[in-house]
């Protein structure tokens, strides 16, 4: 059983670097190859250690300070985001969905560092998270979301393909998440659109990538996109992950108390 231990970066990098295979899982990715369809992600992928922010992405990359400088904030959010960054610097930082064990928000769930699975079903692919069992669903019918969609914490979400790239669009979030734990906030408008492609790093590695469009004209002056890459793990099966049973990071008074 895996249990939410402590806040952010200063819990989980080491310890997930270390998690061995699940009992009956493959030893070695070679003994479990992802599928060779490049359409077809079924199938458990982990991102790469854990970086807790968002940044655009630049070619060359940029280091975190200065492709912070990017961020194309409106006012409102710079003044958000200073403030969100002073807290946790005075030791209150500002307490956000996942510490109250609701779900991580959307984008701010795909910067976990935990693993996902992909699982196809007709007019169907579902995400499942490892952490706190967040699950995805994205509707690959061609259809909107229903014009009586409630906002909720992971939002509406519809895929479809271009060319081997599989397009999500998601928008109808409510205002309870962040974009992401350092501080990155957001309004009823947010709409955040994945492109995610199958591809081979240079290390000979099947990964995806997910090119993160941020939009949210209460919070930012123009869309921005960010990037994650997954890499295969067929040696990995989703574990339990029980928040609620060891949730050291439970706020009080909106601020988290966990040290």
């Amino acid at each position: 059983m895996r249990k939410q231990l402590t806040l952010g970066a200063l819990a989980i990098t080491c310890l997930l670097a270390s998690r061995p295979p699940a009992a009956g899982a493959a030893t070695d990715t070679a003994d479990n190859p992802p599928p060779t369809d490049p359409r077809d992600f079924s199938g458990v992928w982990w991102t790469r250690g854990y970086d807790r922010t968002f940044r655009p992405v630049t070619d060359p990359p940029l280091p975190p300070a200065q492709a912070a400088k990017l961020l194309p904030f409106t006012p409102s959010e710079a003044a958000s985001w200073q403030h969100h960054l002073d807290m946790e610097k005075a030791g209150t930082p500002i307490a956000d969905a996942p510490t109250q064990c609701f779900p991580h928000g959307v984008p701010r769930l795909i910067a976990s560092p935990y693993p996902v699975q992909f699982v196809y079903s007709p007019g169907l692919i579902t995400l499942l998270h490892e952490t706190a069992h967040n699950v995805r669903f994205i509707h690959m019918d061609g259809k909107p979301a229903p014009p009586d969609t409630p906002r909720t914490f992971l939002g509406y979400s519809v895929g479809h393909w271009e060319g081997n790239t599989l397009v999500v669009f998601t928008d109808h979030f409510n205002t309870r998440t962040q974009i992401d734990e350092e501080g990155l906030s957001h309004g009823p408008e947010l709409s955040v659109t994945e492109r995610i492609t199958k591809e081979t790093n240079r290390s000979g590695q099947v990964e995806l990538r997910d090119r993160i469009t941020i939009e949210d004209p209460e919070h930012f002056t123009r869309p921005w996109t960010a990037e994650r890459r997954f890499p295969w793990r067929g040696d990995v099966r989703i574990a339990e992950y029980s928040c609620e049973e060891n949730n050291r990071n439970a706020p009080k008074n909106g601020i988290t108390v966990a040290k």
